[in-house]
């Protein structure tokens, strides 16, 4: 019988509390916007999200004319520095590559990290982003040397203090 009353007294005063999940592409609490590949729109004929747990990126991006899109909620306007999380395979680097919001556009040149898999997270520019509400932000190459434009997991836009 204590044994019961034990149990039941530790079950009535557990108290279960849920973490701030922030919903898919809207601004967090400080501020950044986190857009998580497995959150594009994928636009062309080859190019995909892929799942695999080691991957979890936009892959398969093998032609020019395929390109990457999200549309994202900022709160809290201001200016952002973009960091791409990305991989790129050996030999595959060079792809030129334009981020675009609006009438702004990021130019970037895509480095080869020796592995679709080695991924890197590097600052390309900045966003000014003056007034809240709906945005998209584009992905769109204009020059593939390589085999593919780059594997790309994520976009990050942090606000500039």
């Amino acid at each position: 019988m204590k044994l019961k009353i034990f149990f039941a007294l530790i079950f009535t005063s557990l108290v279960l509390v849920a973490a701030e999940v922030p919903k898919a592409n809207e601004q967090r609490a400080d501020g950044s916007i986190v857009l998580l590949a497995t959150n594009a729109v994928t636009h062309g004929k080859q190019i995909r999200y892929e799942p695999q747990p080691h991957k979890n990126t936009i892959g398969y991006w093998t032609k020019t004319e395929d390109w990457v899109s999200w549309d994202f909620i900022v709160t809290k306007p201001g200016t952002f520095s973009a960091t791409l999380t990305q991989a790129c395979g050996k030999g595959s680097g060079g792809s030129e590559v334009a981020f675009s919001v609006g009438e702004q556009t990021i130019e970037d040149i895509v480095p080869d990290t020796g592995a679709f898999t080695n991924w890197v997270e590097r600052t390309i520019g900045t966003f000014n982003l003056s007034t809240a509400g709906t945005y998209t932000i584009t992905v769109k190459p204009t020059k593939k040397p390589g085999v593919a434009v780059m594997d790309l997991r994520a976009i990050t836009l942090k606000p500039k203090r």
